[in-house]
């Protein structure tokens, strides 16, 4: 049972090797990043404007046409509906909103 320790402990410290010197080359790279940003706004260099964008137009606005009823559709109420009323005895009756004629 020894050696499952030795090789934890040493694959544990190679893992945090590792992590501390990650962590130190995203010290040195965020570093030099600062160093470099600071050069440029120090060396007086006209920085460009972000272009300017255009506001978009709205939408043009469309008219919604109802469909119109079908000889197809059914008269009588459906299964599904028969089924939901049986379920449910003590819910309000709702009919389907007809469209305004415009």
């Amino acid at each position: 049972m020894a050696p499952g320790y030795v090789i934890a402990t040493a694959l544990e410290t190679a893992g945090l090797i590792t992590l501390a010197f990650g962590l130190l080359l995203l010290r040195a790279e965020r570093s030099a990043k600062a160093a470099e940003l600071k050069g440029f706004l120090r060396s007086g260099h006209p920085v460009r404007q972000a272009p300017r964008s255009l506001p978009v137009p709205p939408p043009p606005v469309r008219e919604q046409v109802a469909p119109a009823a079908s000889d197809d559709a059914p008269k009588a109420p459906s299964e599904a509906r028969d089924a939901l009323r049986r379920a449910y005895p003590d819910m309000p009756e709702t009919r389907p909103a007809v469209p305004a004629a415009a």
